[in-house]
């Protein structure tokens, strides 16, 4: 393995300062399941690892008037043994149950999934479809929070800047009567590497009809995203079988839209097309 410093700040304050002077030479470590194979393979060269795990009010899940916080050091497990997020976000907490095995989801945390901005990440497109917000904080700008949908620049690539930390994670609470799932399709079922993954998230008013609908398709496109006009199509309809079909034909053509045509599209199409109407019709009878 390459030679770099290895940082181990005592307070936000302490990590902040570190990072307005040597930012933009170091890398920023949480559980390390996706940084130490990178620089075990010298894919990424820093010269400074900043470690934060050990600073306290980076973990933890707090339950607020409005909102829930998550801490950018909670691990897979955290989340999934959280009776908050489990009866607030279950498809969330399903998507963390699914990040590879226990020994990786003990290790890896909320904020380095969202950091490392990988297309097949789990917990990203659950984040997306209950309105993540993220909270960053520099010493120079203070904190700042914005929509997680604006952060993914592109595969890997966030809009972070190098003197900035990723101190909280916000969602704010559903509306009673919504309802959310999440499933995903790996080569095994376990330790494996999304090939495919959608999180649905939907609410009917009292005449049946859909009033809310979010969904997000991850791992088969470079940046996960809201299907806005499959949404648009079941808004404000009562979710009839035949519907629900159409629905999921438009799905497939939106993925295909952003992907283009693949090698992987001929199986893609009805796999997608089928989980769509298999988590529809869950949620319908939950």
């Amino acid at each position: 393995m390459q030679r770099f410093q290895f940082y181990n700040p005592r307070s936000v304050e302490d990590a902040l300062n570190f990072l307005a002077e040597k930012g933009e030479r170091s890398k920023i470590i949480a559980g390390g399941t996706d940084l130490i194979p990178g620089l075990r393979l010298e894919e990424i060269r820093p010269d400074f690892v900043l470690n934060i795990p050990e600073i306290n009010p980076f973990r933890g899940i707090k339950e607020m008037d409005h909102s829930f916080w998550i801490g950018p050091t909670t691990t897979f497990t955290e989340m999934v043994e959280s009776n908050l997020l489990s009866r607030s976000f279950p498809a969330l907490v399903q998507s963390a149950a699914s990040v590879g095995g226990p020994q990786i989801r003990n290790r890896g945390t909320i904020g380095g999934n969202i950091a490392n901005a990988s297309p097949a990440a789990d917990v990203l497109p659950a984040l997306l479809a209950h309105g993540g917000e993220l909270e960053l904080q520099s010493k120079r700008n203070g904190k700042r929070i914005i929509p997680l949908a604006e952060a993914i620049l592109s595969p890997y690539k966030t809009c972070f800047r190098s003197d900035e930390i990723l101190t909280g994670i916000i969602l704010k609470k559903l509306e009673l009567g919504t309802r959310s799932a999440f499933e995903k399709l790996g080569r095994r079922k376990a330790m494996a590497r999304a090939r495919m993954n959608l999180t649905l998230l939907l609410r009917l008013n009292h005449r049946e009809e859909v009033s809310e609908l979010r969904i997000v398709p991850g791992a088969v496109m470079p940046v996960a995203k809201r299907m806005d006009r499959t949404e648009r199509m079941l808004l404000g309809k009562k979710p009839e079988p035949l519907l629900i079909e159409a629905a999921s034909k438009t799905l497939a053509e939106e993925m295909v839209e952003v992907t283009g045509a693949r090698w992987s599209t001929e199986y893609k199409i009805p796999v997608l097309k089928n989980i769509f109407k298999r988590m529809m019709k869950q949620l319908l009878i939950v």
